[in-house]
């Protein structure tokens, strides 16, 4: 189990079974609040590749943060180099990655999640979201880094000011700008609050 203090509340992941809680109440994350409006994107997929994919997915994301927090390069990982690339092109520094943050409503938490990369980018803070997809799902990534924004601007009092998707997968690397639209991510999730409160 991982726990962290924010805000004067205690945040524990339960891995096991990919529970949140917050103050020992279970919250929804917010992968669970963006399904309201995608489902289950990947319902349809065999468990074997979906499996695989997850696998994949896990070791880019320890791959980034274990070189982003201490230096280790895991040198058989083709998306790590690429990650590289992107970082000594597009000039950004990664500031945190791996963050955990609560979303609030009304002083009231509600959601929870952890948060891929803190960025700089010319003097700006922003986010990132590590994406290993066939097709880079920019509406997806679009509500899922305004909760994100919304949630990190909530917990750590700091402006966010842009978002950004990082596609990495075999032979692509993209660093892509995603709007910000706090407005669509709110309406979100006022919709998952009202289907739970109903059900």
């Amino acid at each position: 189990m991982n726990t962290w203090k924010i805000k004067g509340y205690t945040l524990e992941y339960i891995d096991e079974i990919h529970q949140y809680l917050v103050d020992g109440i279970c919250v929804p994350s917010i992968t669970q609040i963006l399904k309201i409006k995608f489902g289950n994107k990947y319902a349809n997929v065999d468990k074997k590749v979906l499996d695989n994919a997850a696998e994949k997915g896990t070791r880019i994301h320890t791959a980034i943060e274990e070189y982003e927090k201490w230096k280790i390069e895991d040198i058989s990982c083709q998306e790590l180099k690429d990650y590289k690339f992107l970082k000594k092109t597009y000039k950004f520094k990664c500031l945190d990655n791996e963050v955990p943050v609560i979303l609030f409503k009304n002083g009231k938490p509600i959601a929870a999640g952890r948060l891929d990369l803190v960025l700089e980018l010319d003097s700006k803070k922003g986010l990132g979201d590590i994406k290993r997809t066939s097709i880079l799902d920019k509406e997806y990534l679009g509500y899922q880094l305004n909760l994100y924004k919304i949630a990190y601007e909530q917990c750590y009092d700091a402006k966010i000011e842009f978002l950004k998707g990082l596609h990495l997968r075999a032979g692509v690397r993209k660093f892509v700008d995603i709007p910000i639209n706090e407005e669509l991510a709110w309406k979100l999730v006022n919709e998952y609050l009202e289907k739970e409160s109903v059900s």
